[in-house]
């Protein structure tokens, strides 16, 4: 299921995008891809209710056994304290759950890769901004909060490079490369 990055997700979207029904009316009520109400009208098949059918994806170890990962529907039901951590991830699966990925919790993160530029830098440095405004890290950066915006939400700006090099400086990041070495 793809969506565009313009479309109202759960909970601002109040209905569901396929039939019109109310969209996550109670705490129990699934919410798929933010956007539809049922496996069906989502038009995939219903989630796997075993954790020994569910795609990988969808379970995790704890204890030693094999079960379902914990469903949110919408990314403010995460934790704000596993949202706010530079080390946690979430993705939405292909059953239409938004779930945590990897998270090190109580850890000082010391790499982090990034898949897709376009999406990681921004999410990284979101997270390392923690509950400071763009207005303090820009004062203290020496850039305009509106650079340090655009650099949040993956606006390209000829002075990018830049102003990323003196926000990273704040917050004590250095960039670095992983480069395969061929024998």
């Amino acid at each position: 299921m793809s969506t565009t990055s313009k479309e109202k997700l759960f909970p601002e979207r109040q209905r569901c995008k396929k039939c019109g029904k109310g969209l996550g009316l109670r705490p129990q009520d699934p919410v798929l891809f933010g956007l539809y109400c049922t496996p069906r009208c989502a038009g995939i098949a219903n989630p796997a209710a075993r954790p020994e059918d569910a795609p990988r994806e969808c379970t995790t170890m704890r204890d030693g056994k094999k079960v379902l990962k914990r469903v949110y529907r919408s990314v403010g039901e995460i934790p704000d304290r596993l949202r706010e951590d530079p080390s946690t991830s979430w993705y939405t699966c292909a059953s239409g759950h938004l779930h945590i990925g990897h998270t090190r919790m109580g850890e000082r993160e010391k790499f982090r890769m990034f898949e897709d530029l376009a999406v990681d830098l921004p999410d990284l440095l979101v997270k390392l901004r923690g509950q400071a405004t763009r207005k303090q890290v820009a004062e203290v950066a020496g850039v305009r909060p509106i650079r340090l915006k655009e650099l949040e939400e993956g606006v390209e700006h000829p002075e990018g490079l830049k102003t990323l090099g003196k926000v990273l400086k704040v917050y004590r990041v250095r960039l670095g490369v992983a480069m395969q070495t061929g024998r």
